[in-house]
């Protein structure tokens, strides 16, 4: 029986095309679906996703029997999969000034961020696919916003909020600074618009600003 090779199939050495195992056949569609969903959005259909691959429909359904599957998958790969679960330890680490902290975590989450295919499709996301966004903020906002909201009152002596619309407080203006570095994303994917050279810079001043005005901000506000 002659196995039927299709034209994506990598090419060995020799110039033979080598048939593609499952896993690999399976990563090639995941990343390519990234791709995809990433210049067209989520309502692009997956036969445009197979002619783009050069296979058949039927083909990438037995992989992902359904879109909704290939976007579940998506998210997992881009979202999940990429998280660092060190930014909860390093935000959570008093043995370190705070600054260092938020300067540690910042950079390196920008780095896990600014990149076209992220931006690209939390945008689309949000437009079109609101579950995905809502799953991975309220990720962030659990593990991310309400430890840093914590350690600051801890480091600069701030009271407890004292009923949860105080403690949205904090949370928002932990929320305005984080979201001006994906800002710098949606600047240079989105806009197509000039950003800052010098990334890192940018990110100790931001933190500065944050440091500098939110405590005494906050503290006033627990005095009335």
């Amino acid at each position: 029986m002659v196995t039927k090779r299709t034209s994506e199939d990598p090419k060995d050495a020799g110039g033979t095309r080598r048939r593609l195992s499952p896993e690999d056949r399976e990563h090639q569609i995941l990343q390519a679906a990234i791709a995809f969903f990433a210049r067209h959005g989520f309502e692009a259909s997956t036969r445009d996703l197979a002619r783009e691959l050069n296979i058949t429909q039927p083909l990438l359904y037995r992989y992902f029997p359904t879109k909704e599957a290939l976007i579940d998958r998506v998210y997992d790969e881009v979202f999940v999969r990429r998280w660092n679960p060190e930014w909860e330890e390093w935000l959570a680490d008093r043995s370190q000034p705070l600054r260092e902290r938020l300067l540690r975590y910042l950079k390196d989450y920008a780095r896990f961020i600014l990149r076209s295919e992220w931006v690209r499709i939390f945008i689309y996301a949000g437009l079109s696919r609101g579950g995905i966004n809502q799953k991975y903020l309220n990720r962030l906002r659990d593990r991310h916003f309400r430890v840093i909201a914590a350690e600051l009152r801890h480091e600069y002596g701030i009271p407890e909020p004292r009923d949860e619309s105080e403690l949205e407080d904090e949370i928002e203006l932990v929320w305005a600074t984080h979201a001006s570095v994906f800002y710098i994303g949606v600047r240079k994917w989105i806009y197509d618009f000039p950003t800052p050279r010098h990334l890192d810079r940018l990110i100790e001043q931001r933190v500065d600003v944050f440091l500098t005005g939110t405590p005494p901000v906050l503290k006033a506000a627990r005095q009335r």
